[in-house]
């Protein structure tokens, strides 16, 4: 069973680890289990219904209404949120957007997950759901897959489900004259997530500019013929894999050398990438805003 610190429940939900407890001592909102040796944490149901209250108290119910709520009483409310189209600000709408993602991975539940990207489609272009609510959604798994409260089955079962998206989303763009810089897309060998690497060509061809697409486990030789056969301007890609500072850092400059004439594009782990040197030809894309902010440049 995944245990949950109170700091773990302010990051995924957006509420300070204060107010949790003040909700706790003054609502009994949550009780809080221990470890054999006294120190709490908090289990996955715990974390599911936090996540709810959440979704209540930013479409306006007061915190003291919600506690006093029969299981039945807050289930029908929880249900009437979700079908009004979450009726918030803007901000708070977005936040409340990505708790339902967390919530439908962690639960498997893809018809929550339907509602909620229709819902934002109803309200918004396809690239802003982008930009808004799936790339801070797919920030947040990252770190909780990375400290274990996410299974791999609960990250490919959510991945999946977006990649889909994505796809139909590319085929489903104009064919417009594409009169601008050519980009190889592309994944390192032993890189097999390419997710990131799809929505970044969701947004190039979106802008009218030439992709070609070569999916996961690229190796070194394979990407020089590629290169030698299409000439393309930019090459963009992607590290996730575990790899050290080290490695990632001696790719950087094998790509860099062996593709002096081309402009790279490369995004990565999070907790080392802007440590690394970048030679003159090569840019680091550290948030997808990074690339739209290049892109109109």
């Amino acid at each position: 069973m995944v245990k949950y610190s109170i700091k773990d429940l302010e990051k995924f939900s957006g509420i300070k680890a204060h107010t949790i407890r003040i909700w706790e001592q003054r609502y009994q909102l949550l009780t809080p289990k221990r470890t054999e040796t006294n120190i709490r944490y908090y289990d996955e149901s715990q974390l599911k219904y936090l996540l709810n209250v959440t979704l209540l108290v930013e479409n306006g119910f007061r915190i003291s209404h919600i506690c006093s709520m029969s299981d039945e009483e807050f289930n029908k409310n929880l249900k009437e949120v979700a079908e009004k189209g979450l009726q918030t600000k803007e901000d708070n709408h977005l936040s409340v957007a990505v708790n339902e993602l967390v919530l439908a991975m962690l639960e498997l539940d893809e018809q929550r997950f339907e509602k909620i990207i229709s819902g934002s489609l109803l309200q918004r272009s396809f690239e802003e759901t982008i930009t808004k609510i799936i790339y801070p959604f797919l920030k947040r798994i990252g770190v909780m897959w990375r400290v274990g409260e996410v299974s791999t089955a609960q990250e490919h079962f959510i991945y999946q489900l977006i990649r889909q998206k994505v796809i139909v989303a590319i085929d489903g763009l104009i064919d417009r004259k594409k009169t601008g810089e050519k980009y190889l897309l592309f994944l390192p060998k032993s890189e097999f997530s390419d997710l990131l690497i799809l929505l970044f060509t969701y947004l190039l061809k979106n802008r009218g500019r030439q992709c070609i697409y070569l999916g996961a486990d690229i190796p070194f030789r394979d990407l020089k013929q590629v290169t030698e056969i299409t000439k393309p301007d930019v090459l963009l890609t992607f590290v996730k894999a575990p790899a050290s500072k080290i490695d990632t850092q001696a790719y950087v400059y094998e790509l860099s050398e062996k593709f002096e004439e081309k402009k790279i594009l490369i995004s990565g782990n999070p907790y080392f990438m802007d440590e690394l040197d970048f030679p003159k030809n090569v840019r680091l894309i550290s948030e997808v805003e990074d690339l739209i902010e290049m892109l109109t440049e």
